[in-house]
């Protein structure tokens, strides 16, 4: 029979080994992002990956089955990151224009504050053209991620828009963020970059608003 103490024990134990597992983990995710910055994701190994985690091939599986789960770890966490940024408000919008303006001030914060996640979704957007088993679930994080741009629009749209021009829309505006912002990157500091981009998101929200009938 198990004593009160040797149950304790065993609970602390197993206590340490879960929050080991957890620093380890992250560990090796902030390796994966970093390489993944600088060599790409279609270049990097698994062994670059563990170098820069000071860890065993054997340990990143344990927690991965391969370079393309981490990928895909990866960008629904960063998708998730810049999803709760399009959620969060300093002030409600209260039209359809301060509203498309809201969700590119978010992409725009995402891209100077997490510029290693930006460079991991704009990877990841090349990838789905490649035939790869973790395809379909690479494409996920990115159509729920698509369908929040068009859940956050639809409330400034007093009539009801087609599904399919709803969705043209939250395609172009993460495509205009993700496009200028991988360029911008080239030779722009990040007040260049704000900097540059003021005239053009004016006339994109405009663009926007009229594409929508308003």
């Amino acid at each position: 029979m198990v004593s009160f103490m040797e149950t304790k024990c065993m609970k602390a134990k197993k206590t340490r080994v879960q929050k080991r597992a957890k620093r380890t983990r992250r560990k090796l995710k902030k390796a994966a992002l970093d390489v993944f910055s600088e060599k790409s994701v279609d270049a990097a190994t698994v062994e670059e990956i563990t170098e820069k985690a000071d860890v065993g091939k054997g340990t990143l599986y344990q927690h991965f089955s391969d370079k393309e789960q981490m990928v895909v770890t990866l960008v629904q966490e960063a998708l998730e990151h810049l999803t709760e940024r399009m959620r969060s408000y300093d002030n409600d919008p209260e039209t359809l224009e301060q509203m498309l303006e809201h969700l590119l001030d978010a992409h725009y914060g995402f891209f100077v504050d997490s510029r290693e996640e930006f460079l991991l979704l704009f990877q990841g957007k090349l990838l789905l053209k490649f035939e790869s088993e973790a395809t379909e679930e690479l494409e996920e994080p990115y159509l729920r991620y698509l369908e929040e741009i068009e859940r956050q629009v639809a409330k400034y749209v007093s009539v009801r828009i087609d599904p399919q021009k709803m969705r043209r829309l939250a395609c172009a505006a993460a495509g205009f963020v993700f496009g200028f912002f991988s360029f911008a990157m080239i030779g722009m500091d990040s007040a260049e970059i704000q900097t540059s981009i003021k005239p053009l998101r004016r006339v994109f929200v405009r663009s926007l608003s009229a594409f929508l009938g308003r």
